[in-house]
């Protein structure tokens, strides 16, 4: 009876959530809804595994075979999403050449499976990738793709956050997970470990946060008193959420960018983005700097509360870097923790790892130096970008700055890249996003907009 009230009190309290955006946050036109159940099932879990069961990973073969649901779910969505972008006829031209290194890392992934021991399961794999890239056009092709993101993310966090926390604390058999002497427990609410809770929480918050400085001060919002309040519940239970999480690199990623958003809002910091790169290096210099003296690296982990292994993260690396793979070209596409190599592995760390715990090792092993080469490139271009875009649309650019960085420092620990993951989702909104993509009225505010800055006439 509790459980259901709970439930009731959930679903009621995110009915008036969407019902009060309808005026505030528009869904601007019905493809978003495809986009956004395609971010709620990747921001989440896949559908078959809401069951509440753990899946058994005895056997790496579970990889090999998938979900049928969940194929055909993908499947759906991704022709819905191609439907969408053929009645909308982007100039692909356009969109190709100014994501060059997106797209040739994207292309390269292709390429790669003709490798891949596995090939039909990469197959699989990267027309999931494709279809992600379908549903972030989607949004970037709407006539205001600001405001489309605003409102997706906005009724995506609407949904992860409260529905977590109930999970966790109602239904704990879908929430909760114990170790085998059932004295550790990870909590992981919507999602199928504490580390992507953390993730969500992470990326939510952000977005709750750049609503709350950046844009209710823009619309109708600004005067509603009821909606500051709800921004002030779902921050605050957020901010449990990553507490329960217990996610060290969630909660710093999280930091690092509320600062960047804070930030962005004075003159002085938006003007020293075009520094970005300077900055880049003298941050690299310095981490290298500290790796090379353990003690002071010792020092900042256990403040941290974590210790040198990084939660036996050192050791797993340890193994994956003298894996035998071809150093040029790697395994092919997400084919690594496919087969043997993925059975080997098992026998050795308990937990059964399906990913390296490092987005830039991940990203070797199964693409060699090659992509991992073309991963950096596509980094540094869409940095670029966003130093171009903050010094004549803070806003947004701020937003997508802050998530960009976290993602970067995330992937240290985690491997995000080219996967079916949000932060990968955010990511490619951040590589694709061009103010070319919007229609003609917006183009002529950008234009207004440059023409207000003299120092940014250049700018296209």
């Amino acid at each position: 009876m509790v459980k259901l009230f709970a439930l009731s009190l959930c679903v009621a309290f995110i009915s008036v959530l969407f019902a009060r955006d309808r005026k505030l946050r528009p869904m601007t036109s019905w493809p978003l809804w495809i986009a956004l159940v395609w971010i709620v099932i990747v921001g989440t879990r896949f559908v078959s595994s809401w069951h509440g069961a753990e899946i058994d990973f005895d056997s790496s073969d579970i990889l090999l075979e998938g979900s049928p649901l969940d194929r055909n779910i993908f499947l759906s969505l991704i022709i819905a999403g191609a439907l969408v972008l053929l009645k909308r006829r982007p100039d692909w031209l356009t969109i190709f050449n100014t994501n060059r290194w997106f797209f040739i890392f994207f292309i390269y992934c292709a390429v790669s499976i003709t490798w891949s021991d596995y090939p039909f399961v990469s197959f699989k794999r990267w027309i999931k990738e494709l279809g992600n890239v379908f549903m972030v056009l989607i949004i970037l092709t709407e006539k205001d793709p600001v405001q489309a993101i605003r409102a997706v993310f906005a009724r995506y966090s609407y949904v992860v956050i409260p529905l977590s926390l109930l999970l966790i604390y109602f239904f704990p058999e879908i929430g909760t997970q114990y170790s085998t002497d059932e004295l550790e427990t990870a909590y992981t609410g919507v999602t199928i470990n504490k580390n992507t809770l953390g993730v969500v929480t992470l990326i939510c918050a952000l977005f709750l946060v750049w609503d709350l400085i950046y844009m209710r001060s823009t619309d109708d919002s600004k005067n509603d008193s009821l909606d500051l309040i709800c921004r002030f519940m779902l921050l605050s239970m957020a901010a449990w959420l990553m507490y329960l999480a217990s996610s060290m690199t969630a909660l710093m990623c999280l930091l690092l960018g509320i600062g960047i958003l804070v930030f962005m809002k004075f003159t002085f910091f938006r003007r020293q983005v075009r520094f970005i790169g300077t900055y880049s290096l003298v941050l690299g210099l310095l981490v290298l700097f500290i790796l090379c003296f353990p003690g002071i690296l010792e020092t900042l982990v256990k403040a941290l509360g974590r210790d040198l292994t990084f939660t036996g993260r050192t050791d797993l690396w340890t193994d994956l870097i003298d894996e035998p793979v071809n150093p040029l070209l790697g395994t092919g596409y997400q084919s690594f923790w496919l087969g043997s190599r993925a059975d080997s592995l098992w026998e050795k760390y308990y937990y059964h790892p399906i990913q390296a715990h490092n987005g830039y090792l991940e990203t070797y092993l199964n693409g060699g130096l090659m992509g991992t080469c073309l991963l950096m490139a596509m980094i540094v271009s869409t940095g670029s970008k966003l130093k171009k875009q903050l010094q004549f649309e803070s806003s947004f650019g701020a937003i997508l700055l802050a998530i960009f960085v976290a993602a970067i420092f995330y992937n240290l620990t985690e491997a995000m890249f080219g996967r079916l993951t949000l932060f990968w989702v955010i990511l490619t909104i951040a590589a694709l996003y061009q103010p070319s993509l919007r229609n003609s009225m917006t183009r002529d505010m950008f234009r207004r907009t440059c023409a207000e800055i003299p120092a940014n006439r250049g700018l296209r």
